[in-house]
């Protein structure tokens, strides 16, 4: 990941990790139950334009604790009918848990897929108190 990060934002990235801290920090916190939104600023250019980065974008915007369809994720992102493409949006996400992709579920409120696996996603719906 750091590699593609490199060559898609910038090399400096490798050369000064510190940079990460902030991301570290609000990511121990939230694993620790002790943040429920992130702060940071987020650089879209590793999401895919158009419809793709819609999608994510509105999944940014999905409260913790709180889950929304595949269907409603389209829908926010201006296509009702392209809950596949939401889908596949939701699954390219390169920026998982601070846009959290994982608050994505099937219509049926059955879980669905997740880049980390179906047990991580329910980890992280669960340390949410989302199911």
């Amino acid at each position: 990941m750091l590699t593609r990060l490199a060559a898609e934002v910038s090399p400096r990235i490798l050369e000064y990790p510190a940079r990460l801290d902030e991301a570290r920090r609000e990511l121990d916190e939230y694993f620790e139950g002790r943040r429920d939104h992130f702060e940071l600023p987020l650089d879209w250019r590793l999401s895919h334009p158009g419809f793709f980065r819609r999608v994510l974008r509105a999944t940014a915007r999905v409260p913790f604790g709180e889950v929304i369809t595949y269907r409603d994720a389209a829908e926010r992102a201006g296509n009702a009918r392209a809950f596949r493409a939401a889908g596949t949006a939701v699954g390219s996400n390169p920026i998982p848990i601070v846009v959290p992709c994982h608050r994505v579920v099937r219509s049926d409120g059955e879980i669905g897929n997740y880049g980390g696996g179906p047990e991580m996603k329910r980890f992280l719906l669960q340390l949410e108190g989302a199911v």
